[in-house]
This record gives C-alpha cells, sequence and structure tokens, in this order.
C-alpha cells in the first residue's frame, strides 16, 4: 500500500516549510492583539501614559464585559472568520505549490494512483490546520492571565475548544472549493483571490436570510464573525457537507484526468 509514503512525503514537505511556522505566528499575534485590546480596556490610564488608543481598544471590544466568556468568544470569531482565511491560505498553499515549483509534472508521472495525493493533501491540510485551531487554546489562556482575566472555568474552556475544533471542520469542508481553483488555475494567486472574495460573500449574506445557506456565511454565523451567534440546523450542515463532496470531486477529476506536462 502507497498511501502511508505519500502521506509521509507531504509532511515531511510540511516540517521542511516555513510557512508553517509563519501560520502558527500569525494566529498566536491575533490572539494578543485582541488581549492587547482588553488590556487596555482594564488600564485605561496606563495605556493613555504610554500612547495607546484607548479609545479604539473599546470600540474594538465593542463595549463587552471584560471577563472570561467575551474574550473567549472573541477567540472563536478570530477562529471563525480568520481561521477561514487561514484554512484557505493553507490549502492554496498545499495544492498550488506542485504547479508553483513546476513538481505537478514530476507527481502526475509517479506510478501511483493520483486520487492518493489528493487525500494525503487533505489530510495533511487537516493535521495542519487543526494543530493551528487547537494553538489557539493555550495562547488564549497565556494571553488572559496575561493581562489579568480570573475566573475561569473548565465548562467555558471546553465549550469554546469544541466550537473552535467545529468551526475547523466546517473551514476545512469550505477550503474544497479552494482547493479545486489551485490545481485549475495552477497557482497561489487565484485561490488567495478567490478566498478573499469568499470573506466578502460571507459578511454580505451574513446579515441576510440567505446565510444559513452560503456556506462560508454559515461560518461566520456559528462563530457571531458575520452577525449574531447562530446555531445551525441540518440545512445548512447539508449545504456544508455538499461544498465538501463538490469540491473534493472536482480536485480529483482534475488530478485524475492532468496530463503530466502540467
Amino acid at each position: 500500500m502507497t498511501f502511508p509514503y505519500v502521506l509521509r512525503a507531504e509532511l515531511l514537505k510540511l516540517r521542511r516549510s516555513k510557512v508553517t511556522l509563519v501560520s502558527f505566528i500569525v494566529f498566536s499575534f491575533m490572539v494578543v492583539i485582541v488581549g492587547s485590546f482588553l488590556w487596555m480596556m482594564k488600564n485605561p490610564a496606563v495605556a493613555e501614559s504610554i500612547g495607546l488608543l484607548g479609545q479604539k481598544a473599546k470600540l474594538a471590544f465593542g463595549g463587552q464585559p471584560l471577563d472570561w466568556p467575551s474574550f473567549l468568544a472573541l477567540v472563536v470569531e478570530i477562529g471563525g472568520m480568520g481561521g477561514l482565511l487561514m484554512c484557505s491560505v493553507i490549502v492554496s498553499f498545499i495544492f498550488g505549490r506542485e504547479y508553483a515549483e513546476g513538481t505537478a509534472k514530476n507527481l502526475l508521472a509517479l506510478p501511483v494512483p493520483r486520487c492518493q495525493f489528493v487525500l494525503a493533501k487533505i489530510v495533511t491540510a487537516t493535521i495542519w490546520f487543526g494543530a493551528l485551531t487547537l494553538w489557539l487554546i493555550p495562547v488564549s489562556l497565556v494571553t488572559g492571565l496575561a493581562v489579568g482575566l480570573t475566573g475561569l472555568t473548565g465548562a467555558q474552556l471546553t465549550a469554546a475548544t469544541a466550537k473552535l475544533l467545529g468551526l475547523a471542520g466546517m473551514s476545512l469542508c469550505c477550503s474544497a472549493i479552494v482547493a479545486w481553483v489551485a490545481v485549475e488555475t495552477r497557482g497561489y494567486f487565484a485561490p488567495m483571490g478567490f478566498s478573499i472574495g469568499t470573506l466578502m460573500v460571507a459578511s454580505v449574506f451574513g446579515h441576510t436570510g440567505w446565510g444559513p445557506w452560503v456556506p462560508w456565511s454559515i461560518v461566520g454565523l456559528y462563530s457571531g464573525a458575520a452577525g449574531p451567534v447562530t446555531d445551525i440546523g441540518w440545512g445548512s450542515v447539508a449545504v456544508i457537507a455538499a461544498t465538501l463532496i463538490v469540491g473534493t470531486g472536482l480536485v480529483a477529476s482534475h488530478e485524475v484526468k492532468a496530463d503530466n506536462s502540467q
């Protein structure tokens, strides 16, 4: 069976890439920024004395209580729309790098079923983005303690973790279309542009009745980033699942039919 070797090769590429480290730094930075706004709200006099803009921090925090539930809610929003964009970047990199670096033709020429390459890349993206999502938890704990938050309960942390993992799963399903754009256009830039476009779509439809039927808006609604936090129904679950199936099918079809001149 060749799949374990194909997956190992994909994971080795990931380990040796600097993009992996950068992704963790970016996610950490977003949480620290939220924590810095919270700190400025808790210490307005000190913030103003050292030249920080306390009013902007107040606007950014939206007047919410300065406690763990509010902070974790903002972290969940980061894992929602921020995670959707980061997941798209990850998938664009994993699927598009073979074309950008000119190695796609080498993969296509190997005596290995091409669907195994697609599956290995999907598994690699899942491992990468899953680890990135879980990384938000310790970073959030350290940041929250650093700014002086107290009273965190196990139930609050468990609920936030479960929601982050749920959002990660949705983002991965939505990014299947991004993977298809990457292989169809043979590079990074088109899927990146497509990903930015989906954020705009999520924002627009998230404030309409169509939000629960648009995959990217569903992520925004469930996280609270595209409007009031909304529990998704079975219809939205079906939309997310259909996005995964269609996107994966398009990628597999492209790779199976592609000639090795690509």
